[in-house]
Order: structure tokens, then sequence, then C-alpha cells
């Protein structure tokens, strides 16, 4: 099927009419391809197959072969999550994992019980009251403990100091992201999805419309292109002529080999936070503001590991099998890039930090806006035009 191009002549010169520069017949029936295997590019993939579109992911490695893979993969709506619309959106992520999970039927590893926060620094204290109350108001799950219950909740977990305030946000989890990813990849794949390990190069763009992409196990014409390359994804948004302002981000964490119960659901403590996976993998890392060296040798990762025994006994001896560096896909301003630009007709945006909790609704959304002509409200404020405005 060629692609039926829509232009009009302005003093001579052919330019696209329209916002997204393909009718959005064509695009239902047309050719979808995605830059990117991760988590938050599966998701997509699996959500326009399921409609019947016809869609090529193009990966260079593997499935969560980038930040997916590197990912602490806490899902969650916290206090970080605003304003509300960011909120909102990593809240229907959360409940998005839950249908994902009735649907995958036992596919995916995901582990519910919530996370526990605690703070020992007084003049920390009236900061996580009005970000509780906050998110309260908000509706979400999220209310402070009391010590009984702080013991009951983490039995094993000895804080480095008297606990002055703790919160328990029941409603969150976490996943094995890797094995998520290959889920998803495979329910994509059995609705239709075709991947290809190859890596995109170049994108073919031809009177500012975007006609396909070369690749190197071949060129490949497409009607609509999906950026979800994660810390790539500047490169390529820059051979349309837009930006897509990431900030590196390096993250650090240590990976056991599996172990007996060390912890029961998320723990962020002031000096480590930490998780087991459902094969008993303890995970923990040191900070979520990136990290400030590159170092991922093992002694980095046992130090981890000694600091994690701190706060929790059971992680004396840990073995670590893995000290994983990953890059966080981290807008300049934090918050998602998603949706099409005027700029670059044909190529929708998807770069975010918290690709992991909101891949489900991300992949929704993405969905209905490639292919039903339509704007998600919920979407509005993280267009990347505002990046220029």
């Amino acid at each position: 099927m060629r692609r039926r191009r829509f232009l009009t002549s302005v003093a001579g010169v052919a330019v696209v009419s329209g916002y997204r520069g393909v009718p959005a017949a064509t695009r239902l029936n047309g050719r979808i391809g995605i830059v990117g295997g991760g988590i938050l590019g599966c998701s997509i993939a699996l959500h326009l197959a399921r409609r019947g579109a016809e869609v090529t992911v193009f990966e260079r490695e593997g499935p969560a072969a980038g930040a997916t893979g590197n990912s602490f993969a806490w899902m969650n709506a916290s206090f970080s999550k605003r304003p509300h619309s960011y909120h909102e959106l990593n809240w229907r992520g959360l409940q998005g994992w839950r249908r994902l999970e009735a649907e995958l039927g036992g596919a995916l590893e995901v582990s519910w019980g919530g996370s526990l926060e605690y703070r020992i620094e007084a003049d920390r204290v009236r900061l996580l009251h009005e970000q509780l109350a906050r998110s309260q108001r908000w509706g979400y799950p999220i209310h402070q403990v009391d010590e009984a219950r702080f013991l009951e909740l983490e039995p094993g977990l000895t804080p480095e100091a008297p606990v002055l305030a703790a919160i328990w946000a029941s409603a969150e989890g976490h996943i094995e992201p890797r094995s998520a990813t290959r889920a998803l990849w495979a329910a994509a794949e059995a609705a239709g999805a075709k991947f290809l390990i190859a890596e995109v190069n170049a994108l073919d763009i031809g009177y500012g419309v975007l006609r396909g992409v070369r690749t190197s196990a071949g060129d490949h014409e497409l009607d609509t292109l999906v950026l979800a390359a994660g810390v790539q994804a500047p490169e390529l948004a820059r051979q349309a002529g837009v930006d897509v302002p990431l900030i590196e981000s390096p993250g650090i964490l240590a990976h056991s080999t599996p172990a007996k119960t060390v912890v029961n659901r998320i723990v962020l403590a002031p000096s480590i936070h930490v998780k087991q996976a459902a094969g008993g993998k303890v995970v923990a890392g040191v900070g979520f503001a990136g990290a400030g060296s590159t170092d991922h040798s093992r002694a980095v990762g046992e130090e981890i590991f000694r600091e994690t025994a701190k706060v929790l006994p059971a992680a004396a001896g840990l073995e670590v099998d893995e000290v994983s560096l990953g890059y966080r896909v981290l807008p300049r301003d934090g918050h998602p890039i998603v949706g099409f630009d005027p700029a670059a007709p044909g190529i929708y945006f998807a770069s975010m930090h918290s690709g992991i909790t909101m891949a489900p609704v991300m992949g929704m959304f993405a969905a209905m806006e490639i292919l039903d002509d339509v704007e998600v409200t919920l979407l509005s404020d993280y267009r990347l035009a505002r990046f220029s405005s």
C-alpha cells in the first residue's frame, strides 16, 4: 500500500497540511513503526496490535536492553508525581498493571504490597506530612502508620535511629522489568506485532513528511513512527529537526543472587531503597536522584548491600550477582514527552522517566491518539512543544 500524502502549496513551497501529517484512516490501515523494545515500546506495540494496526518494533539488542532492564521498577504515584495530571497518569498506570496482570494470565512477575517509607530527621517530618496530606486529598491510598503497624509490615527492619514518621502506600508494587518486558513482547507478537533486532540508523523524511526508516536490516516504509528509544531518542529526533531535551541521569543498582526473605515490600529508608523480586533476588540502590559516579564494579554492589544490612540485618551476607548501570530517560523538566508534534509530522514521541509505572496507560493512550485522531486531555501538559514555547 502506498502512502497518501496531502500537500498544499504556499508561495511555491510544498508544506504538510494538518497537525499530524498522515490522515487517521491511513494510520489505522497503515504501517506503524516503533523504535525501542523497552517496556514502553512493547506496551505501545501491544495496544496498537490489539487494535488491528500493522506494527513493527525495531530493537537493536533485545527486550529491556536499555533503561528498562536497569530500572528499580517501583510502580508508584507517590510524592514526586506532581502536578495532579502527572499523579493521575501514574495512578492510572498502577491500575493498568492490575489489568495487564489479569489479561496476561500470570506471565508478569508483579509484586504488590505497597511501599514503606520512614523519616528519622525532625526537619523532614513536616514535609512528609505535607506530602502525605496532598496525596490523600488526591484520593491516593497512602497513610501514616504507628510503630506496631510498622513492625507488622516489616518485622525485619531495624531503622538507623528512632522513627519519627512512617507512611505506607498500600497500592504500590514492583515488577521484574526484564521478564515483564519479555511478557509484553510475547503478547504483542501474539496480537500480530513484528519485532526486528535491528538498529535504526536514519529517518527517511521527504518534504517534511516521514516516509520510513533506514535500519541495519534494510529500509522500511512507514506511515507513522513511534520514538520510544530511551536515551537514543534525541539523536533520531534531530534528524526530524526537533530537540528532545533529556538530562543524563545514571542509576546504579546492586542485584543479589536468590536469597531467603529479606524484605516483604519496597522499603524506602533514608540511606537506601530496597525490594525483593518474586524469584528471591534482592535489588537495592542508594538514591533516586542519579548516581554521582558510573562505577558499577562488584565492590560498589558489595558496599550497597552493606548499607542495606544496616537497616535489614537479613541482608548481611548477600552475594552480588550483578551491579547494573542504567541511564534514566529523564526529560529536562522531569515530566513525560509524549504525542505528535507539529514540527515532525508522522512521528509520535514517547520519552519519560516513569515509563515503568505508566507503560500500560501510555500504551493505551498512544494507541488512541495514533489510531483515533484524538488528543487525550491528560497528556496535554506533556507535549514536546512546551520546550519551544
